[in-house]
């Protein structure tokens, strides 16, 4: 069997579980996603098998919205260009832009992207910043990994202020992140809350790290589907597969599984 046959197996056993809608498919054939390795959203076992939040979460949107669907592993900026030249059909969770909007189909939000600041659990609460501009005016020593975005006011100190600039170091790669908490070498990795959590863990231990207060930067994430490949019917398909799952509790189910979703609401409840 080859790989996108295998993959593509597997993701009919997930989507059979979840039950077809009752209403005729509005897909014509089957929806291509092309998705990166990034625990616990999508977990690669070689290029032959993913699992993770984002993939039980497509698994039952696709399937409520009656789409069949086919997962590949690629970077990126490979599957972003391949959307947009209608090579691939889309990708699972991308924040939105009006560039990629020029190109691709937005869902309805998914989930909340949230960007937190981890610190070590033996840093002494007088210590602890309560708000970003605490942060950003603190002397601590921030890391994040090189290449990531973390947000506009993150950006912003980072290009206005000099000295919070200086005090922000990079990484190559989330595990280099936070052994360099863990020797002391920063005081904040800054990094998405459920990746932060699930790389701290594997890394230098549960409960090694705790979250500050507040979070660095809340984004929505939608499911992008190409012009070029696929049609506004089955856009608006999934993004109602996604209302009805949210109403029903079945994306809060999903998400408990790898992260508290009170912690999530914590960080993006809006500020009194």
């Amino acid at each position: 069997m080859t790989c996108r046959a295998l993959i593509t197996a597997v993701m009919m056993v997930w989507l059979t579980a979840f039950g077809r809608p009752a209403h005729a498919e509005v897909c014509h054939n089957t929806i291509t996603l092309g998705a990166i390795e990034w625990p616990p959203y999508t977990i690669w076992e070689g290029d032959r098998f993913a699992s993770g939040l984002d993939i039980e979460l497509m698994a039952a949107i696709f399937s409520k919205a009656g789409c069949k669907l086919h997962i590949l592993r690629m970077p990126f900026k490979r599957a972003l260009r391949d959307v947009e030249l209608g090579v691939l059909d889309g990708m699972p969770t991308v924040s939105y832009t009006e560039e990629r909007a020029m190109f691709g189909y937005y869902s309805v939000p998914i989930r909340n992207e949230v960007i937190a600041a981890f610190v070590s659990a033996s840093l002494a609460e007088d210590r602890r910043p309560r708000t970003f501009d605490d942060l950003a005016s603190s002397p601590l020593r921030i890391g994040v990994v090189l290449g990531g975005w973390y947000g506009p006011a993150f950006e912003e100190a980072r290009a206005s202020n000099a000295a919070f600039k200086a005090r922000v170091k990079t990484f190559e790669d989330f595990e280099i992140l936070f052994r360099a908490l863990e020797a002391g070498l920063i005081d904040v990795a800054v990094n998405d809350i459920a990746g932060g959590r699930y790389v701290a863990e594997r890394t230098i231990g549960s409960g090694s790290v705790q979250l500050l207060p507040f979070a660095v930067h809340v984004n929505d994430v939608h499911i992008l589907l190409s012009r070029k490949t696929r049609t506004e019917a089955e856009i608006n398909a999934i993004s109602q597969a996604i209302t009805t799952l949210k109403k029903d509790g079945t994306i809060d189910r999903i998400t408990e599984r790898y992260l508290p979703v009170g912690l999530l609401q914590k960080f993006t409840a809006p500020t009194p």
